[in-house]
């Protein structure tokens, strides 16, 4: 039976990539590469010195057959791939920097940017410097497009396999005309163009590579930078003039005795816009609460909003608190744009 909606793709993509695990003796995110890969080239397994075995590659191209997706809708399959890529978390145990932006947090990021970019017939220029794979940036980039925007974007990530998963769902979903992937440590020099977007959800954690650090004015003087400061820096320096930066940090980013050489980098450089916890039920898991961070860098188009917006999103699940928030950032963007 051919698939028709999440249930039945997520469990013919199970089917295969757990078949290619064991044909190839590879681990479940290794094997979701690989799917995805055969799958958007030609839809038609690969196999290399002999594996996976005869017999798997015939059952394989089945399986790719019975997922039909040329006639699926695009959601239908980033959906599917999404769920394939939450068991690689669990079953491969990937580390937290590793872990996909949710779905409710993207839609939330590509809304704020729709209330800032109001204009539906600019051309607009996105990043994301830590991809990962790529479902925040997907996300950003089809509701841009679907709305009127030209939109072309740069996704990067230090990650060999999720920027495969990232380049290979992106054709998958039909972007791959609109996003140039990039296998690249994101602190070192890009070869990409100034952006008028950058989004990103910060890895957490030290930068081990201290004399690539001590190049960024927010590394500390004496041993490991936190990666995240790094990272706002040089995502802000891939920043057209008077561009915006959206970023999921932890919540307590200026609450460490290390803030203060972020702040003084960001009050020279950027306006921070609006600082907005998120809801602290998305993150038990791990324990870590985070926030969105808006800022606009420096430049002769940009200017300090009267008000920062400072507060903390509702429960996502909860419409009539959402929408009281939502009107709140509509109404607060409408100002300041």
């Amino acid at each position: 039976m051919k698939a028709t909606n999440v249930e039945s793709l997520f469990g013919l993509l199970d089917e295969a990539i757990k078949l290619l695990q064991t044909e190839a003796e590879l681990s479940y995110i290794e094997a979701l590469s690989e799917t995805l890969e055969n799958l958007s080239f030609e839809g038609k397994a690969q196999q290399v010195e002999g594996l996976p075995s005869n017999e798997a590659v015939e059952r394989l191209n089945s399986l790719y057959k019975k997922m039909n997706l040329d006639a699926l809708d695009k959601e239908i399959i980033r959906k599917s791939i999404q769920l394939t890529f939450i068991k690689a978390t669990k079953e491969d145990k990937l580390q937290m920097n590793h872990q996909m932006t949710p779905d409710t947090i993207a839609y939330l990021i590509a809304y704020f940017i729709g209330e800032i970019k109001k204009d539906k017939t600019e051309k607009l220029h996105v990043s994301d410097l830590t991809a990962g794979t790529g479902n925040l940036l997907n996300i950003v980039v089809t509701h841009l497009a679907n709305r009127g925007n030209e939109v072309t974007a740069e996704a990067v990530d230090n990650d060999d396999l999720l920027i495969s998963v990232a380049a290979n769902s992106g054709s998958l979903l039909g972007l791959s005309e609109k996003i140039h992937y990039t296998h690249s440590d994101s602190l070192q020099e890009l070869l990409i163009a100034p952006s008028d977007i950058v989004v990103s959800d910060f890895p957490i954690g030290y930068y081990p590579v201290n004399e690539r650090a001590k190049n960024y004015q927010t590394a500390f003087s004496e041993g490991n930078s936190f990666a995240h400061f790094l990272m706002f820096e040089q995502n802000v320096n891939y920043l057209k003039e008077s561009g915006w930066g959206i970023f999921i940090v932890p919540s307590d980013i200026f609450e460490t005795d290390k803030s203060s050489v972020l702040m003084g980098w960001l009050k020279e450089n950027v306006h921070i816009q609006a600082f907005l916890s998120l809801p602290a039920d998305l993150f038990h898991k791990n324990g870590m609460k985070k926030s969105i961070i808006i800022v606009q860098k420096n430049g002769e188009k940009s200017i300090q909003a009267e008000q920062v917006l400072l507060g903390e999103i509702p429960d996502l699940k909860n419409a009539q608190k959402m929408q009281s928030f939502l009107d709140i950032f509509h109404n607060w963007s409408a100002k300041m744009i």
